[in-house]
């Protein structure tokens, strides 16, 4: 495993410190003289396994870098607006186009709920729909027609598609929200 594989890579302290143990516990073993030499081949290919899997290991996480980096990019420049929610309905992420139709800054946006962006008249509306949505789980797709009060800005009329991000096990981690103003 070189050195400077490990530090240009941005793999995680623990998983280095891990991987750094367990090579310098085999280059010790290889160093003394109590291995055989059948013992001592078997270290030495054990050893270079561990680096050519720790080669691949940094080769697949670069690659999952430049593909969640495309995804953010993909979120962040989409031409209708995202948002993703908890179950308690606080904005989580927000891509450019929704806060363009928040007329809001990402720091004001990330955090509040999303139900303080809806016009106060479908307000109980919208909460009772989308807490119905979390409770029930739904797989479906919905959509709505609300009104929007961005801040700042008189209220408009948008379309909301809302679809639960199911949990492996049960329940929903959250709602992805579509919103367009409706024509």
């Amino acid at each position: 495993m070189k050195e400077n594989a490990i530090v240009a890579s941005g793999t995680p302290e623990w998983l280095l410190t891990t991987v750094g143990a367990v090579r310098e516990l085999m280059i010790r073993r290889l160093e003394t003289a109590s291995l055989d030499g059948d013992s001592k081949r078997d270290m030495e290919m054990a050893l270079e396994e561990l680096d050519v899997m720790w080669e691949e290991l940094q080769g697949q996480a670069a690659l999952l870098t430049r593909e969640n980096e495309r995804y953010a990019q993909f979120f962040e420049f989409a031409p209708d607006a995202y948002l993703v929610t908890d179950v308690g309905g606080s904005i989580r992420e927000a891509n450019q186009s929704a806060l363009e139709i928040l007329r809001s800054a990402r720091d004001s946006v990330i955090g509040q709920p999303l139900s303080d962006f809806i016009s106060p008249e479908d307000r109980v509306s919208f909460l009772s729909r989308s807490v119905g949505m979390t409770l029930a789980g739904a797989p479906k797709s919905a959509l709505w027609r609300m009104r929007i009060q961005p801040a700042g800005g008189e209220d408009f009329a948008a379309d909301f598609t809302v679809r639960a991000i199911p949990l492996k096990k049960s329940g929903i981690g959250g709602l992805c929200w579509l919103v367009r103003a409706a024509g």
